[in-house]
């Protein structure tokens, strides 16, 4: 199973964390990170290095990461990871993460990048135009 790291300003990731788990049930192999207003770079980059290693600990798939925006600190601080290798995805919405931690078990890592990709896009939809077909 592949493991999944969140990382946001703020609390949003414990918020789609949360929210993921309210849907799809308590998941294993899935952390989420909150980056502090008063943030060291350093010390975030070490606690999502952390993250991926504790959520890939014992399993040959490894992990996904997935950011709230790019180039905000929290990609920044994961840029060291997506350099070598750890897809590291920008733009998470709840769509994306709920399609993820459903297909995480039986998908590659390249796979779950781009169901994930995919199911971001398709989860934006204008409500007020479907309606009005």
């Amino acid at each position: 199973m592949i493991g999944i790291v969140l990382v946001s300003h703020g609390p949003l990731a414990e918020g789609f964390k949360g929210a993921a788990e309210m849907i799809v049930g308590p998941q294993e192999r899935f952390l989420a990170i909150g980056m502090d207003p008063a943030a060291d770079m350093d010390r975030l980059r070490a606690q999502i290095e952390a993250a991926v290693s504790a959520v890939s600990a014992g399993a040959e798939a490894g992990a996904l990461v997935l950011v709230d925006l790019m180039g905000g600190s929290p990609a920044n601080a994961s840029a060291y990871l997506a350099a070598n290798g750890t897809p590291v995805l920008c733009g998470v919405n709840l769509s994306m993460l709920l399609e993820v931690l459903v297909a995480r078990a039986s998908a590659s890592r390249e796979e779950l990048t781009d169901i994930a990709l995919q199911s971001a896009k398709e989860g934006i939809i204008n409500l007020t135009q479907t309606l009005a077909k």
